[in-house]
């Protein structure tokens, strides 16, 4: 996609998401910030990120996605209608704002509405023009991160949009389309955070350090089901030290077997009904590989303590 936006006098569409969010897989409000001051200096910021090769590999696709997207757009519609795919020439400002969004393109549905399948919910019903933005992610099958969704939303503000569709290819090349209307509660929050940037850029004022510190424990000691939560954790914490017990046992069964058709010198064996077997794998030289960079995640962990009453 070609950049409209000038860095040293308008915030890009892109780099709304740290800016409303704090921080994105790609970056922080305070690095966006950076990259502001540093264009007002004439020093243009380089990503040299680990996802150089994912922005480079969706600006080689962008454009076969949107024929792509737009024909699947144009099957769904009805005789008397249709979706047309109009290139961008331009960015979209609101220069009050000092917000600019280059679209990948624009959607223009004539000659009726069009009803788009939602894999998130209910069907969205569209007419008229409306955003388009492509997005390539080769680890998450699941739907646009919420920094893609504000980058969406920034674009229909700019465009003076009603709706807008993000285009992605995940894993496995799985393509879909998910739409979205314009939601003026989050159009809200982006101008706030929008003008509390610039503030911070003119006033030459740090977004304070993000702190990802650990959650607060609460307390379930007054639910009625105390009791039987307590037993829950007696019975998870039984079977887990039952589970150590038997994997050390299982290992120890394991290693004898082992030793016995070492013995033998052999990979297969039967005894009593049951065949052990042993063999030898063997894997061909590998040349060295560069492993590709991946995406930041998260997932959730799960342990008991034990607490001390002190």
């Amino acid at each position: 996609m070609t950049k409209w936006s000038d860095d040293a006098v308008e915030l890009g569409a892109s780099k709304v998401g740290p800016v409303v969010l704090g921080e994105t897989p790609f970056a922080t409000n305070e690095q966006t910030r950076q990259i502001v001051l540093n264009a007002r200096n004439g020093v243009t910021t380089i990503d040299r990120s680990m996802y150089a090769d994912a922005q480079e590999r969706g600006n080689y696709l962008e454009e076969s996605l949107i024929y792509w997207a737009s024909d699947k757009l144009d099957a769904m519609c009805a005789d008397n209608v249709a979706c047309n795919y109009i290139p961008t020439t331009d960015a979209h400002r609101k220069t009050d704002l000092r917000l600019c969004a280059s679209l990948d393109a624009i959607l223009e549905v004539v000659g009726g509405e069009l009803t788009i399948p939602n894999p998130q919910g209910d069907p969205i019903t569209v007419k008229g023009y409306g955003a388009l933005e492509i997005k390539t992610d080769g680890w998450d099958d699941g739907p646009p991160r919420a920094e893609q969704v504000i980058q969406l939303q920034t674009q229909m503000l700019c465009a003076e949009f009603e709706w807008g569709v993000i285009a992605k290819l995940g894993p496995k090349l799985k393509f879909e389309l998910y739409p979205y209307r314009r939601s003026e509660k989050l159009i809200k929050l982006i101008m706030e955070k929008v003008a509390d940037f610039w503030y911070r850029v003119d006033m030459d004022h740090p977004y304070p350090p993000i702190d990802n510190g650990k959650p607060e424990t609460i307390s379930l000691d007054h639910l009625e089901t105390k009791s039987e939560i307590v037993q829950i954790i007696t019975d998870y914490n039984k079977c887990k030290a039952e589970m150590k017990s038997w994997k050390l046992r299982m290992e120890e069964c394991q290693e004898a077997l082992e030793l016995v058709l070492d013995e033998h010198d052999a990979e297969y064996a039967r005894v009593g009904g049951y065949k052990i077997n042993f063999p030898i794998v063997k894997r061909k030289a590998q040349p060295e590989k560069v492993i590709p960079a991946k995406p930041s995640t998260e997932h959730r962990r799960f342990s008991i303590e034990e607490i001390n009453n002190e």
